[in-house]
Parts: C-alpha cells; sequence; structure tokens
C-alpha cells in the first residue's frame, strides 16, 4: 500500500485516516556524518525503509490499515562530529517530540510508532519522552529502535541471532574479521551500510569499498570500570548498558576521528536485505503485541543517563 502523508492533505481527509486506528509513523532522526560514504540523511532513509516493510507485515494482519505517515523531524540529539552533522540538545529535541505527538493527538491519532536509526541512547529517551506522553493520553505508542540497542548490546563474539549476515560474505578472511567486529559495528559500517545499499543504493558512494576499516580502540577507562563492577556486583543489566557506553564512547575519543565504524567497504545489498528482514521481524512482532494485545511496549536502555545528565542539560 502507498505512502499517504498526513501533512500534506486537507485537514478534514488527514483527521478521518488518523482516526481510523491505523498507525501513524512519526520519523525522527539526525542531519548527520556517516563517515565519507554515506549520505546526511542516512539515518531516515533506513527508518522510512524499514517503516515501509514494518507496514507491510502490519496490513497481512490488518489489511483495513493505510500507510499512514507524519514526517520528519530532521533533529537528532548525540549526532556524531563531521562535516554537515547537526547536534540538538536534548531538552529541545524532547520538546520538539512530545509537541509534535502532542500535534498527532489533536489530529486524532489512536495509535503512534515513532521511527529512528539513530542509536544515541539521549536520541532515544527522547523519544520516548513522546511515546510517554502519548501513552498519557490513552493512545498506545512505541519506540521500536529500543530492541535494537538492546539487540546489539547483547550480541556474542560469533554475532548471535545476526550470523546469518555473514554467510552471505563469500570470503572466509573476511568472514573471519567481521565476526569479531559486529559488536562494535554501531554507525556507518559493515551493517549500516548494507542496509542502505538495500534500501537506497543511489545515495551510497561507489567508492565504499576503499573505505578502509576503522582503526580499533579501547573502552572509556572509567565507565568500563563501572561495568566490570557492575558484572561483579551481579547487576547484569546496568553492565551491559554501561559496557555499551564505555565502547561508545571510546570510539568517539578516536582521533582523527573516522565517522563510521567497522568495515563498511564489506557491505553488500544482500546482506541488507537478511539484516532488514531480521529488524523488520522484531520491530513488526512488538508493534502488534502492543497494539493488538495491549502488551508494554519496549523500554529505552540507558535511561539512568538523563538523570546523570541532569536532564541532557550537560550531554
Amino acid at each position: 500500500m502507498s505512502e499517504i502523508a498526513l501533512h500534506s492533505l486537507p485537514n478534514t481527509q488527514a483527521r478521518a485516516l488518523a482516526a481510523s486506528g491505523a498507525p501513524v509513523f512519526l520519523f525522527v532522526n539526525p542531519v548527520e556524518y556517516h563517515g565519507p560514504h554515506l549520505s546526511l540523511d542516512n539515518d531516515a532513509l533506513i527508518s522510512r525503509g524499514l517503516a515501509a516493510d514494518i507496514h507491510a507485515r502490519l496490513a497481512a494482519v490488518h489489511p483495513d490499515w493505510p500507510y499512514l505517515t507524519a514526517g520528519e523531524l530532521g533533529m537528532g540529539s548525540g549526532a556524531v562530529p563531521g562535516p554537515g552533522s547537526r547536534r540538538t540538545p536534548y531538552p529541545r529535541l524532547r520538546d520538539q517530540v512530545v509537541d509534535a505527538c502532542r500535534s498527532l493527538a489533536t489530529l486524532g491519532a489512536r495509535r503512534v510508532i515513532l521511527m529512528t536509526f539513530h542509536g544515541d541512547p539521549m536520541h532515544n529517551l527522547a523519544l520516548q519522552a513522546g511515546a510517554d506522553w502519548l501513552a498519557g493520553q490513552g493512545i498506545p505508542a512505541l519506540v521500536p529502535m529500543h530492541l535494537l540497542i538492546r539487540e546489539l548490546m547483547g550480541l556474542t563474539a560469533d554475532g548471535g541471532r545476526l550470523a546469518p549476515l555473514l554467510d552471505a560474505v563469500p570470503d572466509a578472511a573476511d568472514r573471519q574479521a567481521l565476526a569479531g567486529s559486529l559488536q562494535t559495528d554501531i554507525h556507518a559500517g559493515f551493517g549500516e551500510t548494507s542496509l542502505t545499499l538495500h534500501y537506497a543504493p543511489e545515495t551510497v558512494s561507489p567508492d565504499y569499498r576503499n573505505v578502509p576499516p576503522c582503526p580499533a580502540w579501547r573502552s572509556h577507562p572509567a565507565v568500563a570500570l563501572l561495568a566490570n563492577a557492575a558484572r561483579l556486583a551481579g547487576v547484569r543489566d546496568f553492565a551491559a548498558e554501561a559496557a555499551y557506553a564505555a565502547m561508545g564512547l571510546g570510539w568517539l575519543a578516536l582521533r582523527p576521528f573516522p565517522g563510521y565504524t567497522g568495515r563498511p567497504s564489506l557491505a553488500r545489498a544482500e546482506v541488507g536485505a537478511i539484516l532488514s528482514g531480521l529488524i523488520v521481524d522484531t520491530f513488526a512482532q512488538a508493534t502488534l503485541d502492543v497494539f493488538d494485545r495491549g502488551a508494554p511496549a519496549p523500554r529505552p536502555a540507558l535511561a539512568w543517563l538523563e538523570t546523570l545528565t541532569v536532564g541532557g542539560r550537560a550531554y
């Protein structure tokens, strides 16, 4: 089913569609540097590809649900540094997301999906603020990205559930190199570049195969120490979250900063097709669980960061 952009319709028609009960997809993604080989809008491109596929899965169960979208907030907390990046302070982003959700409520939306492919934890806390506001109005809403971030935190050395991605890489040496780096492949690397080759190949530089591997880095020592202490104390969830934060901070400290992780040169469109299928399976099932079965919506990881950063003012 074709996308229906609510904001481009006469208000009476938009209200009727929003009130139909079909989920409305609200996109929130930063303009952000993704290395020399991907576009500044890469998160938005992947979000829209995933959303269309998620809707197709939902439509198999709810054929009466049109594919409704509510535009793109081109904003993001924690955008990585690089040419063209735009960083939005967390308090401002949170307010804008909540305001957009309030707007959808006045339009009559009865279900909302907040879509992003940006992994910054504070960014996703801002989206959760919007989902929580909607839930407080009796409007079920969810942020599917929470599920992917939690899965990345639990990756094993062989890639866990993502191991099938390696089967699409023909060279054994390349597969071995990738197997040890999937856990740190968090931005514009093998996985994200493969997704872009699948969803928007025209936006990938033809020279992506010449992009060198991201240099190895060490996790932030103080935060890694905190993660180890939490692990020894048996606080497993916090330990995993702190270890993930330590890894990300270590990458951001690289100089010169590459703006990507992993090995983007090994990306393949067929890998992106496999990865998108895995993500859509997870996101669509969670959406049906929340909207049809009344299951609790997924919660964000690293929620303690909002307190640690004084409401994002020190972020």
